[in-house]
């Protein structure tokens, strides 16, 4: 069908391109204890882009029987486009796919009974908890075709869980706990129950901090939340549409020397790697922070054109959208200090599990507000109860440039890997 498609658009378009995807996933979730659904689901799409003139038209669809249908509509709205005159990649490397047939072993009932396991446990210790648990498995494959002769296609496989118990005490006080993980195929997800447990554990006991200026440390996930302030601004589309502080900043040092940070496609064991990014541009590991300088920006073919910049396989779309800059996996280099080392240093100061958004963030300034939903109060290099109704409120860009310490060791947090990391002193309102 798309061979059909493709000899019906060469010579009334400059170039073309057709993404062809196909997902099957069974999505199960359990809330306040309970299962909720156990789904399955199966679907493929088409999308067909064209420039005609410089112009470029976009149209989709769902329908096998609708792709000629589609490409013309694509033909027809290619007058009414954006211009465009970026040229499309006539070869991708496919060196690895992010597949493991393990995930043929996905099953719903197996998963099913392993979530009971997981709640039960946790309500054993606290019998007051509610718990909510998403279990996923699912399979994708993604076929490029474009005017250049490139033809490529990868497969790729995702198993996800997220865990999250809830206690109201008997003083109101309303303390949630939550851990996530992905890999390519089933593994034990006991490691999230224990994580649940340890952090409701350690928020029984109240403690309190004055406010001031105090030492603050990041675990790995809240440190991979607010470092999605300083990515935001490392797209050429935010560069391109001048709402990024580093625009005009590349080959600066703006940070402490110990940060670095990667866009990494090529791990072999992440659901987040691909071979090549949706536009068949082949996917390049690359520094975006180096040593506190900034390096690099993520790109597609429309910016890295307007941009003058070299695209580095950033490309991202479903068949129903266009491309748009979007990250592989950000790793954030180690430093060389323990993480409990780190903590144990720390005479009298916070550790932040998790933030309640960072919508009062302003990515332009680096400013943030941030309230925390679990931390822990710190003394004398021990966790000592949790801190409730309190908040940070600082400058990222000011604390990432100043003194700064990061943990050897890292965790996954979504698609991005990162270490703990302790600032000496960050505004903090109790």
């Amino acid at each position: 069908m798309i061979e059909r498609i493709k000899d019906g658009l060469f010579g009334r378009a400059r170039w073309f391109d057709l993404i062809e995807v196909r997902g099957v996933g069974t999505p199960i979730s359990y809330r306040n204890n309970r299962l909720h659904t156990i789904t399955e689901h199966n679907n493929t799409g088409f999308g067909v882009r064209v420039n005609v003139n410089g112009k470029t038209g976009f149209s989709y669809t769902n329908d096998t029987a609708r792709l000629d249908d589609t490409a013309e509509q694509a033909l027809a709205l290619a007058a009414y486009g954006d211009d465009e005159d970026f040229e499309l990649p006539a070869r991708a490397e496919k060196t690895f796919e992010p597949y493991d047939a393990s995930i043929q072993t996905f099953d719903a009932g197996r998963e099913a009974a392993g979530a009971e396991d997981a709640i039960s446990e946790i309500r054993r210790k606290f019998p007051k908890a509610t718990v909510d648990m998403s279990i996923s498995g699912s399979t994708s494959s993604v076929r490029i075709v474009n005017s250049k002769g490139l033809d490529v296609a990868y497969r790729s496989s995702r198993y996800s869980v997220s865990l999250s118990a809830t206690i109201i005490l008997d003083d109101g006080t309303r303390i949630e706990a939550s851990d996530s993980m992905s890999a390519l195929a089933p593994v034990s997800h006991s490691d999230l129950r224990a994580s649940v447990i340890h952090k409701i554990e350690a928020a029984l006991t109240p403690g309190t901090l004055p406010s001031g200026r105090v030492p603050v440390v990041l675990s790995p996930r809240a440190f991979a939340r607010i470092i999605g302030i300083v990515t935001a601004g490392l797209s050429a589309k935010s560069v391109w549409k001048g709402i990024s502080p580093f625009g005009d900043k590349r080959g600066a040092v703006l940070f402490n020397k110990v940060l670095t940070v990667r866009d990494d496609p090529e791990i072999p064991d992440s659901p987040y790697s691909y071979p090549f990014d949706d536009e068949g541009v082949t996917a390049v590991n690359k520094h975006l922070i180096n040593g506190g300088r900034i390096e690099k920006f993520i790109t597609d073919l429309k910016h890295a054109r307007t941009l003058c910049l070299v695209p580095e396989g950033n490309g991202s779309r479903g068949y129903s959208s266009l491309p748009y800059p979007s990250y592989s996996n950000i790793l954030i280099e180690p430093g060389s200090d323990q993480r409990d080392a780190i903590i144990g240093g720390v005479a009298r100061g916070v550790l932040v599990e998790e933030f309640i958004g960072l919508g009062q963030s302003n990515t332009l300034t680096g400013d943030f507000s941030a309230n925390l939903e679990l931390a822990y109060l710190i003394e004398n290099g021990r966790l000592n109860g949790r801190v409730k109704d309190c908040m940070l409120t600082d400058n990222l860009f000011k604390l990432l440039a100043g003194d700064m310490v990061l943990s050897r060791e890292r965790e996954r947090s979504g698609s991005v890997v990162a270490p703990t990391v302790l600032f000496p002193a960050v505004n903090y309102t109790g």
